[in-house]
């Protein structure tokens, strides 16, 4: 789509009026001859025409080049009122200067001023101007790559930008950035896409991307951005990203946020930002990314997150949020992804919690969650990742891991848990990493704790587990690295199958942890440090 000139009426800039000279002399009074009273003799005629010679035409006088220079100034200034305003285009220190000084005295394409009705040339001209003060504002002598900017070429041959079949910017890509972004983005009015992520740049968010009705993408991501982090988006009706993690935004989540229905991806995690989270972000329908990670918000999830029917990755971890999860929010059947770790969340999870089959990472750590898992916990069989460390759970951990395949990461730790260990759990053929310490677990190793060919971490120490240590299959806990069994009471020898695994090259086992020092009741035998690296309680 072509990029029109604005519909706003523009104000005639301030003309610069030329330097006055000194004052030109006063001319001499020419007396006007009196005519002569003797007639002028006749032409004789001459038989053969004498050839006239023709008189030279006169030269035209250059015009100073100081004249030439200051009208084109005022042409191009002319053109640029509704993007800049003329002080600051008379300002060679600012980006916007800078820019003005290229494009009319050094930009080598040297594109004539456009007259009235050539609304091309003064497309092209605003174009080019907004582009080099981008480059300005952004320090483009310092970029990454700057191939082709600031040259003759078209500016859509530039790298980093992209355009449409109009010779409309579309697209702006860049790295390597610094310095602020300017308000002279809003002549980009085709604009879809602006990802200057993973940058340098300073400053805030101009205040004019409610210009830029087609922006699609906007990602500012890893930068150094403070102020509000939404700004005016009203009307940006085809706005699918919005990308401003991992700056220095500050303030509340403003709840016109609520106002962009075609939002999929909402990304503000690892900010400063303060206050709740507004009601109106359930308005989100489309929405399918929620990241809210690492700020200081404070107050409850709004029960309007559950109309998020698209919902696949909510990320609210380490912030301050408190009260019980919304009951809404297990209707998000489409979720796989959901971190509420490391805040304040009290309560129970739900029965309903098993209507999430979808879900491949779930982290409920580090809140105030207390009661029993639900029966319903089961259900997550396509769980990867599965953190419910401390917390107050208490009950037991349902043996009901025959049909999950993909868990990789499973931890229990510092909670109140009782009753056995699930056996089926170690059957999961993924399992690398188990941690159930420090709860109130009993009973026997499950013989079938060596059944996964990839587990590397077994964390059993804090319980109250009896008996001996099973032996081992030869080929069996070869990825084995850490097996940590103190604070309990085993009896007997440590069985000579696992020591190999640290004493032959049979495995690749580094850390055995048991309660074998002298003092220890009851006492597990282990040769230190052959087979046992650490014995409890420590006698040092």
């Amino acid at each position: 789509m072509s990029m029109q000139p604005s519909a706003s009426t523009p104000t005639t800039p301030s003309t610069k009026k030329p330097t006055t000279g000194p004052p030109t002399d006063t001319p001499a009074t020419i007396t006007t001859p009196k005519p002569v009273t003797t007639p002028t003799a006749a032409p004789v005629e001459s038989s053969t025409p004498q050839p006239v010679t023709p008189t030279a035409a006169p030269q035209p006088t250059p015009i100073p080049s100081s004249i030439s220079t200051l009208s084109r100034a005022d042409s191009f200034k002319k053109n640029l009122e509704d993007v800049t305003e003329s002080s600051i285009l008379e300002d060679p220190t600012t980006p916007q200067g800078m820019a003005f000084d290229w494009i009319v005295k050094t930009d080598p394409a040297q594109i004539d001023p456009p007259s009235l009705s050539d609304n091309d040339v003064a497309f092209t001209i605003k174009q080019r101007y907004a582009v080099a003060t981008f480059y300005y504002s952004t320090n483009g002598n310092d970029w990454t790559n700057s191939n082709g900017w600031l040259s003759s070429t078209d500016v859509c041959a530039w790298v980093g930008l992209n355009c449409n079949d109009d010779g409309s910017i579309v697209e702006i890509v860049a790295n390597g950035l610094s310095g602020v972004l300017p308000q002279e983005i809003k002549a980009f009015e085709s604009l879809e896409v602006l990802q200057v992520g993973n940058n340098a740049i300073g400053g805030s968010i101009p205040d004019v991307l409610v210009n830029l009705t087609q922006l699609r993408l906007f990602d500012v991501e890893i930068n150094s951005i403070s102020g509000p982090a939404i700004v005016n988006l009203e009307g940006l009706d085809q706005l699918v990203s919005y990308r401003v993690s991992a700056n220095r935004f500050s303030g509340l989540i403003d709840p016109s946020i609520g106002d962009i229905p075609s939002l999929r991806e909402l990304w503000m995690a690892d900010n400063q930002l303060t206050g709740i989270i507004p009601e109106s972000i359930g308005s989100l329908a489309n929405i399918e990314t929620l990241y809210l990670y690492r700020n200081n918000l404070v107050g409850t999830l709004p029960a309007a997150i559950g109309r998020m029917d698209s919902l696949k990755e909510l990320q609210i971890f380490q912030n301050f949020l408190s009260g019980t999860v919304p009951e809404d929010l297990y209707t998000n059947t489409e979720l796989g992804l959901m971190r509420l770790d490391r805040n304040q969340f009290t309560g129970t999870i739900s029965e309903s919690i098993g209507n999430l089959i979808r879900l491949g990472d779930l982290r409920i750590d580090e809140n105030l969650f207390s009661g029993k898992l639900p029966a319903s916990f089961v259900m997550l069989s396509n769980l990867v990742v599965l953190r419910a460390n401390d917390n107050s759970f208490v009950g037991t951990i349902r043996d009901g891991f025959d049909q999950w395949k993909n868990l990789d990461f499973a931890d229990f730790r510092n909670n109140g848990f009782e009753g056995t260990l699930p056996n089926t759990i170690f059957d999961i053929p993924t399992i690398r990493i188990l941690y159930f310490a420090n709860n109130n677990i009993g009973g026997p190793i499950p013989s079938t704790y060596a059944n996964s060919p990839v587990l590397r971490d077994l964390f059993l120490s804090g319980n109250q587990l009896t008996g001996t240590i099973p032996e081992i299959q030869v080929g069996q806990l070869t990825s084995l690295t850490e097996l940590l069994l103190e604070d309990n009471a085993f009896t007997g020898t440590m069985a000579e199958s696992v020591c190999n695994l640290r004493m032959t090259s049979q495995g690749l086992l580094e850390d055995v942890w048991v309660d074998c020092g002298a003092s220890a009741n009851p006492r597990l035998e282990c040769d230190v440090p052959s087979c046992c690296t650490a014995c409890f309680p420590s006698e040092s």
